[in-house]
């Protein structure tokens, strides 16, 4: 069986359960968070899973046991397949994979439904604001979820699940997805498994929830869950907050006055990550700065207002380095760049290991070369004033970890290119430095050991212009 999952899909499932993660429900948001792009609840995935293991089942059921592990994130419109294994007369296992890679494993047992199915409120779930939390607060958090389940939405999105199990284990299942995503741990939360069984709870139509540790190594949340229908264990990670770049003030302290004062410089990219950092270095330099972004718009004028307030020169404009490079002209008017620095990137994700997927490779080379290159001759066609090109490369080009080998590939395509516009643009220095991993919201990890961007990108901008030629070798 398989399944793409839809915006439009994606909201019904907020509506139905409560869970409004803006990880799953704003694109905006989103792209600045672990996964560079909203994800689709697990819950969600995990409910369609049961429903294609249900399609045809006559027979009411009663879940005893349900363990599952949300092993990688589901994408919006990407190809997920299910399978189920029968283990045995009422024991299931579910995997659910995209593109061979396992991203839900459940293990399931059952038993015919007997008796009277509990009432639960037939309505949608309240919405509620997401919390951000501290780790002292998360960690002595407890409290109740309502639990509830809307008919219509419930069985438009998994017809044979409504049909076949309790009213109220479905929506304990949906309650689990509303604690993480909007309570404990909350807004910086991602949902990796459960451990629940069936329960002979009678309370009322409530999940109560209470931590029961939090392992800081790793950043591991588990909590018990209590509820009619089904009760046990949830664990979730508590993920970085999106990582905020060091203030105009702050750099300050870093750029000597005047040092790149008569430069222009467009930032390519320059919104957010090491991008904004530049803009930032090189306005307190003394530079006049056009930076662009892609979506960022928010992003973009927050990173001007800032560069303006502290008496910088700084404007920003829309620019997709796909698509824009022949309107490039019309976006800056009457000016010419004496630098240009390009951060643009798609969202930096890991492979699976021994495994070289082509689309992932397209796409890197499609910013990377492709985008670098109709970027750089747009702006050769603004005048010819140009004189330094700042185009970050990566310290994985030495180190080659086999999880980046599409990143590594593209960028080490795009070093050559930088070589090659050197010798056909002689009186241009390109400087192509291998930058180590920095600590910007590309990198965002639950492990967060990265090290900060300011005095190694200004670093880069100060040798760009001290050096001729490209290559991080020379």
């Amino acid at each position: 069986m398989v399944q793409s999952f839809s915006f439009e899909a994606q909201e019904r499932f907020a509506r139905l359960s409560g869970d409004y993660n803006p990880i799953h429900m704003d694109p905006l948001v989103a792209r600045r968070l672990m996964y560079g792009r909203p994800v689709v609840h697990g819950i969600h995935v995990l409910l369609w899973a049961l429903d294609r293991w249900l399609e045809g089942e006559t027979n009411r059921i009663r879940l005893t046991s349900l363990s599952v592990k949300f092993r990688s994130p589901t994408f919006l419109d990407e190809v997920a397949e299910s399978a189920a294994i029968l283990i045995s007369p009422n024991a299931v296992k579910i995997v659910v994979t995209a593109d061979q890679a396992k991203l839900v494993t459940a293990a399931i047992s059952w038993e015919r439904q007997l008796g009277r199915d509990p009432d639960v409120p037939c309505e949608s779930a309240p919405r509620t604001a997401c919390r951000e939390r501290s780790v002292a607060d998360l960690c002595t958090s407890s409290g109740q979820i309502p639990l509830c389940l809307e008919p219509s939405i419930a069985s438009s999105l998994f017809p044979y699940v409504v049909e076949c199990l309790p009213a109220e284990q479905v929506a304990v299942l949906l309650a689990t997805s509303r604690l993480v995503g909007m309570e404990a741990p909350g807004l910086h939360s991602i949902f990796t498994g459960l451990e629940l069984k069936a329960s002979e709870n009678v309370g009322g139509p409530a999940l109560a929830y209470s931590v029961e540790g939090y392992d800081e190594r790793v950043s591991l949340l588990n909590l018990r869950v209590d509820a009619p229908g089904l009760s046990g264990s949830l664990t979730a990670l508590v993920r970085p907050a999106p990582r905020a770049q060091a203030t105009t003030a702050v750099i300050r302290r870093y750029v000597d006055s005047g040092e790149f004062q008569h430069e222009r410089a467009l930032v390519i990219g320059g919104s957010r990550g090491l991008g904004e950092v530049a803009v930032k270095e090189l306005a307190v330099g003394g530079a006049e700065v056009k930076l662009t972004y892609h979506r960022g718009a928010l992003d973009a004028e927050r990173v001007k207002s800032e560069v303006v307030s502290q008496g910088g020169v700084a404007q920003c404009f829309a620019y997709d380095v796909l698509t824009d490079a022949g309107d490039l002209s019309s976006r800056v008017g009457e000016w010419s760049p004496t630098i240009l620095c390009y951060f643009a990137t798609p969202f930096i994700s890991t492979a699976f290991k021994g495994r070289f997927s082509r689309e992932r490779f397209a796409e890197f080379c499609e910013y990377y070369v492709r985008g670098f290159h109709d970027t750089f001759h747009a702006v050769r066609r603004l005048g010819n004033e140009l004189r330094y090109v700042l185009y970050p490369s990566s310290s994985l080009i030495d180190e080659l970890p086999s999880s980046f080998a599409e990143y590594i590939a593209a960028k080490s395509a795009a070093e050559a290119l930088c070589r090659l516009l050197a010798k056909t643009h002689p009186g241009i220095r390109i400087y192509a430095p291998r930058l180590p991993r920095l600590s910007t919201d590309q990198t965002a990890s639950v492990l967060d050991s990265d090290r900060d961007a300011e005095e190694i990108v200004l670093a880069a901008l100060r040798e760009m212009r001290a050096r001729n030629g490209t290559s991080p070798a020379d």
